[in-house]
């Protein structure tokens, strides 16, 4: 009897939670449409023009230190 309550109760809270979830995505999607909706009912949005690029990228290149290592055995 002890398993069945609790197992029930654990079904319980995961619909809870399953049904919280669902309802905070939905929440944030409509405000997300909202927001959307009045963005592009006040301005045009420009769209900034293409920048061209190089055709190599060409990564620039570190100068090398000489490094002098002393390994001693006592």
């Amino acid at each position: 009897m002890f398993h069945l309550y609790f197992g029930g109760f654990d079904v319980l809270l995961y619909l809870g939670g399953i049904y919280g979830a669902i309802a905070l995505s939905k929440a944030i999607c409509d405000q997300m449409d909202a927001a959307d909706v009045a963005q592009s009912s006040t301005t045009e949005t420009t769209v900034a023009p293409i920048q061209p690029i190089a055709p190599e990228l060409i990564a620039p290149v570190t100068k090398r230190e000489e490094v002098s290592v002393r390994v001693s055995v006592n």
